[in-house]
């Protein structure tokens, strides 16, 4: 490869002086240039184009001779020559200071460079001559001694491998230990760590009687390699991280029986502990962790506020079951755990089968045959050797240069040792012990955990998922018992604080709900009309939106379903509000009733819990009928009877559904014998509401009678009376009582009576006009009367009233009608639509006859003709003289 010419040789610079006589050769080798002038291959930018001109004239004027030149060319023509040679030279003098101050500092290191290089091989020079000189002046050794020599450093390199083997050890021990640890394999750790102690004793203990000892090869391990200590004292702390972390790793339950005996033994090898005493160190770390579970899976979480007062934070209710039954699973699985674990490490599961503990020990105790057909037998993570510690470390093969004895290390163990060993006995005391004092720690929780739990579907959840695990939990039978019996008394607790708290949520809203009817609340009960009640049409709910789920389209047509169900059975919105308050407690009782006795596993529990419940559910059912009982005397005492009578009428209707329609009784539970006492109770007190309201209305009727003045004589009955009679019929239609005929007739037919008796005794003597008009009233009343069966009502006292009235009308020279019952009956037929409540039902007449039209169907007391002159029931107010004015659409 061709080099490429320097512009300036840098040993010709060696200082500014010689830059600058390299300056002014340059300039005046202008005028005579010669090929050893200096070419710069770089220029600056500012004079590049006056650099290429001056070459070009150099060339030109470089093969001519000044004595030509002054021939050949005239003197201004020379002297412009000159000028521009001159011009020339001073461009190539700037050329080369600007050169110079560019690569000024290069020369610099060049030139340190060169000293450097010239100061370093020097000191090769000399060292190879030190070299030369020390061959030279050493001696030949004989034939013999380098024979001998040979085999001395042989066995010397030897011994020094199998130290390096030694020391490799214990310098590759610690980081191998800390991994071992961090993947939680402490019974490998334990080994190594042994191992590693067992080369260092190698090591520090020399016998200078020993033969083979490091004293006697020439060695002074503790004074040449105090590296050895220093290592050993690092790898000693581990002793403690091992056990400590071992401990630690005995609280987690998930652990496999194997992985749990390769800790027990850690502890056992490592700290020479008896194996009784692991034993009691695993059960105390599984306490730990069902404390720890306990605290970390409490389902209540409480917060501060600014006041001081904790908060609970809300969830909802499928949040709070999965939490508590996630919560009591990972309790029982600790229990079940543990104990299966500890059996499966400390005892024989086979007659001729040692325990997996005693197994490994005795596999690592011996190496017999029989021992190495039992360690096949054995998994992987516990039978382990040195050469299976040794094979993991990195450059395992170099291990080999061990002795023997390293090699083939196991931990000592002694198995006629009672440390070695733990008794059935011991095993099972433990093991009851711990039990015991887990399942308190469980009931606790358990108990305090199913109080999260408002419902008995969500309770019997739980018992479902805990006896499903307790099937599978691998425990024996006493101990599968006793944790069945803590679940079923913990969930019969439960299930019966919830019923309790069922039925006194429903006490507390019930006697609310009746405390609104006393005077003090001022409220009054909406008066039940067939027309605002029965035949109201009900809005259809409109269809959901498109794309809507199947709730969007269930919830509105249930709640109308609900609507017209109620509206069916003639109960008002409060009405409805009340019994709701019984029905809907009774029937969530009944379901989870329901529900538990389907279980063919608790039958038993059922029986208990009905057990428990009964009384709760007697004390329920006896607390409404005196609550009833009592507000029903606190509205009797009341002044004001108006309002009084219709919340009376409210509760004698609350008092009829629970008694005969409601399935608040049959839902509730409680027996016959108590439900008839109930009945009756409510019997009694419908009773007593009636009779207080049959005086309230016939009071109310006769003295509207009594206070009316009659104006003129009518051929039928007056219009007070059919006020009257309307009065009485609209108050029969009030008590609600449609879908309970038999208790309707009964009362219509008393309430009738009663007036009857009221308007016979106390009608006042008058004039013969006012006779005749009470003479048609009591034919009237006696046509109503005869309608009714002769058992039912009687009419003897409207028969001596009527005979009384026709004597005093005829001895007063009064014209009597001449067929006055026929008249009645007349009147009877136009009326009966409107007196419909104090008839008897139609069901008591005779069917129509065949062939009659429908008029005669419906009106069962007949037809009245209709060229009969209409006399109003009523009196009417007098047409004004404007009304024919009005203007009517005409069809």
């Amino acid at each position: 490869m061709a080099r490429r010419p320097s512009t300036v040789s840098v040993a010709s610079i060696g200082s500014i002086k010689n830059l600058a006589e390299l300056s002014h050769l340059t300039s005046a080798s202008t005028f005579a240039p010669s090929p050893s002038a200096p070419n710069f291959p770089r220029s600056v930018p500012s004079t590049h184009f006056s650099s290429v001109q001056s070459t070009k004239v150099q060339d030109e004027t470089a093969d001519i001779d000044p004595d030509e030149l002054f021939a050949k060319c005239t003197i201004p023509e020379v002297k412009a020559k000159q000028v521009q040679l001159r011009s020339d030279a001073e461009a190539k003098q700037e050329e080369l200071r600007v050169m110079v101050g560019e690569r000024y500092r290069d020369l610099l290191q060049a030139s340190t460079s060169i000293i450097s290089m010239s100061k370093s091989a020097r000191r090769v020079e000399e060292a190879f001559q030190e070299t030369k000189d020390a061959i030279a002046s050493r001696q030949q050794p004989s034939r013999e001694n380098r024979t001998s020599n040979v085999g001395k450093e042989d066995s010397h390199l030897q011994t020094l491998q199998v130290l390096s083997a030694h020391i490799k050890l214990l310098l590759d021990a610690p980081e191998h230990l800390w991994r071992l640890i961090e993947r939680e394999k402490y019974f490998h750790a334990t080994w190594l760590f042994m191992l590693a102690r067992v080369v260092h004793r190698a090591l520090s203990h020399d016998d200078d009687q020993d033969e083979d000892s490091w004293l006697n090869q020439g060695i002074n391990i503790m004074e040449q390699f105090p590296l050895i200590q220093r290592q050993w004292e690092t790898i000693s702390h581990f002793r403690s991280q091992i056990a400590h972390r071992a401990t630690l790793s005995l609280r987690i339950h998930e652990k496999s029986p194997e992985d749990t005996c390769a800790t027990i033994l850690t502890l056992h090898i490592l700290e020479s502990r008896p194996l009784t005493d692991t034993l009691t160190t695993y059960l105390s770390q599984r306490t730990r962790t069902m404390h720890t579970s306990v605290s970390n899976n409490s389902i209540i979480t409480t917060t501060a506020t600014s006041n001081g007062v904790p908060t609970t934070k809300c969830t909802s209710p499928n949040d709070r079951l999965q939490e508590v039954k996630s919560s009591l699973l990972i309790l029982v699985e600790v229990i079940s755990r543990t104990v299966n674990c500890a059996r499966n490490v400390f005892q024989s599961l086979r007659p001729k089968q040692p325990a997996l503990a005693i197994r490994v020990l005795e596999q690592m105790h011996t190496e017999s045959l029989a021992v190495s057909n039992s360690e096949t037998a054995l998994p992987s993570e516990l039978a382990l050797s040195t050469q299976t510690i040794l094979s993991g470390l990195p450059s395992s093969s170099y291990f080999t240069l061990l002795p023997a004895d390293i090699r083939s290390y196991k931990p000592y163990i002694e198995l006629s040792s009672a440390s070695s060993s733990v008794p059935g006995h011991f095993l099972e005391d433990k093991l009851r012990t711990w039990f015991d004092q887990s399942c308190s720690i469980l009931r606790d929780s358990l108990d305090r955990w199913l109080l999260q739990l408002d419902s008995v579907k969500s309770v019997w959840n739980v018992r479902t998922s805990l006896r499903k695990w307790l099937l599978t939990s691998g425990l024996v039978k006493t101990e599968q018992t006793a944790l069945d019996t803590l679940f079923e008394e913990a969930i019969r607790k439960r299930v019966s604080a919830i019923w309790t708290d069922t039925i006194h949520r429903a006490k507390e809203l019930f006697l609310k709900a009746l405390s609104t009817l006393t005077a003090s609340s001022g409220v009054v009960a909406e008066e039940f009309s067939p027309l605002n009640s029965i035949y109201v049409p009900q809005s259809v709910p409109p269809p959901p939106l498109t794309g809507s789920g199947p709730a969007a389209y269930e919830h509105p047509y249930q709640t109308y379903r609900t609507v017209l169900q109620s509206q069916l059975r003639c109960r008002t919105p409060r009405l409805q509000t009340f019994l709701n308050i019984l029905e809907e407690s009774a029937a969530s009782l009944q379901k989870d009733y329901t529900r538990i006795s389907l279980d063919q596993s608790s039958k038993r529990l059922a029986r208990n819990l009905v057990e428990a419940y009964l009384p709760e559910a007697k004390a329920f059912c006896s607390l409404i009928a005196d609550a009833l009982a009592s507000t029903t005397d606190e509205l009797m005492k009341q002044s004001d009877t108006g309002p009084a009578i219709r919340n009376m009428i409210f509760l004698s209707r609350v008092a009829v559904e629970i008694s005969l329609t409601s399935p608040f009784l049959n839902n509730i539970g409680c027996d016959e014998v108590v439900a008839l006492q109930i009945r009756d109770k409510t019997g009694l007190l419908f009773d007593r509401i009636i009779n207080r309201w049959r005086e309230h209305t016939t009071s109310s009727a006769i003295s509207g009678y009594d206070d009316a003045k009659f104006h003129s004589t009518l051929s039928g009955p007056s219009p007070a009376l059919m006020e009257s009679l309307h009065a009485l019929s609209t108050s029969l239609h009030s008590l609600g009582l449609t879908h309970h005929p038999s208790q309707l007739t009964s009362i219509a037919s008393s309430l009738l009576s009663l007036f009857i008796n009221k308007f016979t005794r106390d009608i006042p003597n008058g004039d013969t006009s006012r006779n005749i008009q009470m003479l048609n009233d009591a034919n009237f009343l006696r046509c109503l009367a005869l309608v009714w069966p002769s058992e039912v009502l009687e009419t003897s006292s409207l028969d001596r009233l009527i005979a009384a009235l026709q004597s005093e009308v005829q001895s007063s020279g009064g014209h009597l009608q001449p067929d006055p019952e026929q008249a009645a009956k007349e009147y009877l037929m136009r009326t009966q639509m409107l007196l419909s409540a104090l008839l008897p039902p139609s069901s008591s007449m005779q069917p129509a006859k065949e062939g009659a039209d429908k008029i005669s169907a419906l009106l069962t007391y007949g037809v009245p003709g209709a060229d009969t002159t209409f006399l109003s029931a009523v009196e009417l107010a007098k047409v004004s003289t404007r009304f024919p004015l009005l203007l009517v659409e005409t069809r």
